[in-house]
């Protein structure tokens, strides 16, 4: 098809339509090779036998007027001359002298027929005077000649006898074979447009059905898509058309098969998509809210995925930890590890790829609480995660082990110092024989120190149910906590040569101030904070107990504006530096270090731990030399 724009428009779009105008081409083109071809032969043809029956006429006049002119017989040449005039084809003929004097001339009108009367000129002969003078050949020879627009024929023959006797001179008329022409060019379109015209009648009619089996195979084509397995009756016709047909019927078929396996393909796709979304929504929850640190690499080493855990442990952003190695992402790690840590290293915490994880290892970083982390990895057995870094919090244990470790500790030294007392005057007493007043002084010291050791088990004992049992084993009632401390108060045992506490009754007409406790463990706060309060002031002074109330809890936390009702237990003792008063509440620590006052160092930790299980608060405010000011803060 031609590219041009403008043939690209005219040129059909349709087949059929394509196929008559190729045809009709093929035909014009085909006739009018044929008709020039014709034209050619026919023109040759005609003009050589114009050429031939001319030469003819001019030697029959050359041979027929000899005589007549040897013997000067004017009117028999004249006759003679014109009794060709009646040849068609003939415009003019000329007997001219061999000095080129014309003799006779006959002359046709141009157009005339050839019955009509030429015009004939006659000169005497022997005259020379005043006659025509014609350019005769230099050869004595027949010649023909064309005029240049070919429209006649010039032919010259002489005439002879005993001698040249003149020349006859012939002008043909050559406008029957242009006539020729146009006839045949003529008769050639009829022919071109008769056969253009029949062949597109028998195109038409040929083409009708294949075309219309084409156009209903084009829209069943079309439809495939929406009409999925329907099939169209095959009509007979050309084999191309028939199996065309066959074809798409198969197509359709195949295709609503083929929609059929999709389909259910998309269907297993779209749920195992919904399930893996559901998945990655679970995992993307559970990671975003674990509070161990997880890290993937990709297969190439580099980080892919940091979760919101390992960069609040670490405290690095995403920026500093995704796409880097190990190399640099140990050196960020140890670039916040604590002076002289050390640490194996990254690749230390992934086994070898047979085994499922790694070695832990443990990093402690810097911060205002130093943080320890376990770092330990596998590798990954998936196309897009070669390994997995999991990253553990471990300060709070490693904090209970140490604590564990010092209390043990601190227990084993508490429990020896009067085991070794007891176990040296049993041994003493076993040794030696004595006076009965040093036997009574060394009973009287055993049982003191029994009773220290009985105490101490007896704390650890309380601390232990503490942890084991929490808040399981309290009965809480709906108290007035002026009744609990003033039962407290009845049943404690002063100090020998000490005053008793002091402690404001409340006034007539003040509201109770009811509070949700455990009796029992309320008076057993009272009753250790009021012997710590008589213990660290071994130089006397007054114990003051009073019952306080007000809106805040003493940690600064307004708790909706809601009242909290306390007791106040004030002494004069040897109060508290402020490095001891930050230690308040740790186990077996003990303010004075030098062992004149007794204890364990366990009754702070107990108050405070049964506080935290009522939902209260203990408020610690002392001075060094000046004493101290404890307040048990109870909720409404």
């Amino acid at each position: 098809m031609p590219s041009f724009p403008l043939a690209s428009k005219l040129w059909p779009r349709r087949f059929k339509h394509r196929l008559m105008l190729l045809v009709a081409g093929l035909l014009i083109l085909a006739t009018t090779l044929l008709g020039a071809f014709t034209v050619k032969q026919q023109s040759l043809n005609a003009h050589q036998a114009m050429q031939t029956q001319a030469a003819a006429l001019a030697r029959s006049l050359a041979v027929a007027s000899a005589q007549l002119i040897e013997s000067s017989k004017r009117a028999e040449l004249d006759a003679l001359v014109l009794s060709y005039a009646g040849f068609e084809g003939v415009r003019a003929l000329q007997v001219i002298s061999p000095e080129g004097l014309l003799l006779v001339q006959m002359v046709k009108p141009m157009h005339q027929a050839a019955f009509a009367n030429p015009v004939l000129k006659q000169a005497a002969l022997g005259a020379s005077a005043a006659r025509p003078q014609e350019a005769v050949p230099a050869q004595v020879l027949p010649s023909l000649k064309a005029a240049a627009d070919g429209s006649h024929l010039e032919v010259w023959h002489p005439v002879v006898g005993e001698r040249l006797l003149g020349w006859v001179k012939l002008d043909f008329d050559l406008s029957s074979l242009q006539q020729l022409q146009r006839d045949i060019w003529r008769d050639t379109v009829l022919v071109a447009l008769l056969l253009v015209g029949l062949c597109a009648v028998l195109l038409h009619a040929m083409l009708n059905r294949p075309m219309r089996a084409l156009e209903q195979a084009r829209q069943f084509a079309n439809e495939l898509a929406d009409a999925r397995g329907v099939t169209h009756p095959v009509d007979e016709g050309p084999i191309e058309f028939v199996e065309l047909g066959r074809a798409l019927n198969e197509a359709s078929v195949l295709l609503l098969q083929q929609m059929i396996v999709l389909q259910d393909a998309m269907n297993r796709q779209q749920a195992h998509e919904a399930q893996m979304e559901e998945q990655n929504d679970q995992l993307s929850a559970i990671f975003a809210l674990s509070p161990d640190g997880l890290l993937t690499f990709d297969p190439l080493g580099r980080v892919q995925f940091a979760n919101r855990a390992f960069l609040t442990l670490t405290d690095l952003q995403p920026g500093d930890v995704l796409g880097q190695n190990d190399t640099v992402l140990e050196s960020l790690l140890l670039a916040r590890a604590v002076d002289g840590e050390e640490f194996a290293g990254l690749q230390a915490c992934f086994a070898a790829p047979d085994t499922e994880v790694g070695e832990a290892q443990t990093l402690t970083l810097r911060g205002e609480k130093p943080r320890v982390l376990t770092l330990s990895g596998q590798h990954s057995y998936s196309a897009s995660v070669s390994r997995v870094l999991y990253v553990c919090d471990v300060t709070q244990q490693h904090e209970l082990d140490r604590m564990k470790s010092e209390f043990l500790s601190l227990a084993a030294h508490e429990l020896r110092t009067p085991m070794t007392s007891i176990f040296g005057f049993i041994e003493l007493m076993l040794d030696r024989e004595m006076s009965e007043p040093k036997r009574q002084a060394m009973l009287s010291r055993i049982h003191r120190q029994s009773k220290l050791m009985i105490s101490i088990l007896n704390e650890l004992l309380d601390l232990a149910r503490i942890e084991a049992r929490g808040a399981s084993d309290f009965k809480f009632e709906t108290l007035d906590l002026s009744d609990i401390v003033s039962e407290t108060l009845a049943d404690f045992k002063t100090p020998e040569g000490r005053e008793r506490p002091r402690f404001e009754l409340r006034q007539p007409g003040q509201a109770p101030m009811m509070v949700c406790i455990d009796r029992q463990k309320m008076q057993q706060i009272l009753l250790n904070t009021m012997s710590n309060a008589y213990k660290y002031s071994p130089g006397g002074g007054p114990v003051e107990v009073r019952l306080v109330q007000g809106k805040r809890m003493a940690d600064g936390d307004n708790l909706e504006g809601r009242r909290h009702f306390g007791v106040e237990v004030r002494d004069h003792g040897i109060g508290l530096s402020a490095e001891h008063l930050a230690r308040m509440g740790e186990r077996f620590f003990r303010a004075d270090t030098s062992g004149h006052i007794p204890g364990t160092g366990l009754g702070v930790s107990i108050v405070k731990e049964l506080l935290d299980l009522m939902g209260g608060h203990m408020q610690i405010e002392s001075e060094l030399g000046q004493g101290t000011c404890i307040t048990l803060w109870i909720k409404c």
